[in-house]
């Protein structure tokens, strides 16, 4: 019974992902245009934009002119990542700036403590937002390439 479940699950996992997928990929627009907007969307869910970095993808995509529907169904797809590139976030940061993460003892941290962690989170979400952006564009701009050259053969 619980495997029947956890088959379902990811059963309905694996169509909803398959599904984003095609919605993207079958965008009516030039494969550099989806792919910047796939990769600004994915970017933005770096930083600590929540909720919100969905319009801003749109919009900004809007301003520089390439898919904001890409943009904005990426930012919403990657919502579920937001915790893991928060902590990757750190990591980064932390090992550029050569900050520990280490949050003291007592249980409510300073704001001394906040501003420390804000530093290295910032620059490692810019670091990890512009190689995110960088890996995708070119990922997907190749995905849709070849997908186009298939259909068109």
């Amino acid at each position: 019974m619980v495997m029947m479940r956890v088959k379902e699950k990811l059963l309905s996992w694996k169509n909803y992902l398959v599904e984003k997928y095609h919605q993207v990929m079958d965008l009516p627009d030039a494969p550099h245009k989806i792919a910047h907007g796939v990769a600004l969307g994915t970017a933005l869910d770096f930083f600590p934009i929540p909720l919100i970095s969905i319009p801003v993808a749109y919009l900004l995509a809007r301003c520089l002119r390439v898919s904001a529907v890409a943009a904005a169904l990426s930012a919403a797809f990657f919502k579920w990542a937001v915790p893991f590139f928060y902590a990757l976030n750190y990591l980064v940061g932390s090992t550029v700036t050569g900050d520990s993460l280490a949050v003291g003892a007592g249980a409510g941290g300073s704001l001394s403590t906040l501003k420390q962690m804000g530093y290295p989170f910032f620059i490692g979400a810019a670091i990890d937002a512009a190689l995110a952006w960088i890996l995708i564009y070119f990922l997907v701009r190749r995905i849709l390439e070849v997908r186009r050259a298939i259909k068109h053969s």
